[in-house]
């Protein structure tokens, strides 16, 4: 194959492609099979070779022309549909918009499917066309219904809920109950600011008076602040002098009493010292106490004998009283021992 050939083949390729692809942007494929529909407007502002066209929401073709009828001022819209969708009879090409950008679209609404050839309109066929308002389009109620009616409906009751929540004084809400303690504040403050006004408009008198006097004393202080100046500076100097007094004397207390504390130290020491070497002779033995303390075994052997004794005396007294008892004679004393020994000697009966 000669290379013009193979040229001339790929520019047939290139240009089919194209037609293809400038065809497919507008919404038309030229490798599927579709059936055409015309639909009369008599505005179609925004529409474009290439609009979608929708059943649901759903795409189920496009615009692939869009002539005017200068005669009759009618727009005459060409639809590219599927041919396997159905279009009833009955059915209206709504043009709506389906952004806020204002981006438009071909909705087909009808009420019944068609599934033969009865009800279902042929390719060729000119079906009834609408528009459809933006917020009716956006908001997908029907055409002659009222959505800002709706809406207004809508944002009033919202309203009325809101201005119950927050304002009515039987909402447990607290911003309900902050706002109706603030209404009654306000009206607290209003009765308030009432009286005050009452009370000023009766003793607009006395108050001028009072705001005369000020301004007379404000007056005389002016008029006499050199003097003023001079008695503060003069109070200010003696001031510090009772101060510089004040501070002198109070050192020469506290020379005084740090004197006397070191005089009380020495004598302390000398006391502590004298304690020391006192204990020392104890503790070395010297004195009574000292000998007390260190001679402990003299001191208990003869706190023991002194017992023993005392113990003797008590139970000889308890035995025999009479020698304690002073008699007349001493001779009865020695008969009343005799008959101790004799006694003793026999020893008890058995």
């Amino acid at each position: 194959m000669k290379y013009e050939v193979k040229i001339g083949i790929l520019a047939i390729v290139a240009i089919g492609m194209a037609i293809w692809g400038f065809k497919y942007i507008q919404g038309s494929n030229l490798f599927s099979s579709s059936n055409e529909y015309f639909v009369l407007y008599e505005d179609v502002a925004g529409l474009t070779i290439g609009t979608p066209v929708q059943i649901s929401g759903v795409n189920v073709g496009s615009v692939s022309n869009i002539k005017l009828d200068q005669q009759t001022k009618l727009v005459q819209v060409t639809m590219d549909v599927r041919d396997d969708i159905n279009i009833p009879t009955t059915t209206t090409a709504y043009i709506v918009s389906v952004s806020m950008l204002g981006e438009k679209a071909i909705d087909l609404t009808y009420q019944q499917p068609c599934f033969g050839e009865d009800d279902c309109a042929p390719s060729g066929t000119t079906i009834q066309g609408a528009t459809k308002s933006i917020l009716a389009g956006l908001l997908g109620t029907e055409e002659g219904d009222d959505p800002l009616g709706d809406m207004k409906g809508q944002f009033g009751t919202i309203v009325d809920s809101l201005q119950y929540t927050l304002f009515s004084p039987e909402s447990d809400n607290p911003i309900a109950r902050s706002m109706h303690d603030l209404a009654i504040t306000m009206e607290n403050l209003r009765g308030t600011s009432t009286q005050l006004r009452r009370v000023i408009d009766n003793n607009t008198g006395e108050i001028n008076q009072s705001m005369r006097n000020i301004a007379s004393l404000t007056e005389t202080l002016a008029s006499k602040q050199e003097a003023l100046g001079g008695i503060i500076d003069n109070a200010s100097g003696f001031a510090s002098k009772i101060n510089q007094l004040e501070v002198e004397q109070t050192v020469t207390e506290i020379n005084e009493a740090v004197s006397e504390l070191k005089s009380t130290v020495t004598k302390a020491n000398g006391a502590i010292d004298e304690v020391s070497g006192i204990l020392a002779d104890v503790g070395n033995g010297k004195g009574t106490l000292g000998k007390l303390l260190n001679d402990d075994g003299v001191v208990y052997d003869r706190l023991e004998s002194a017992t023993m004794e005392a113990d003797t005396l008590l139970s000889d007294f308890q035995e025999r009283p009479y020698r304690y008892i002073p008699f007349k004679s001493r001779k009865r004393v020695l008969k009343h021992d005799r008959k101790d020994q004799a006694l003793q000697s026999v020893g008890p009966k058995q």
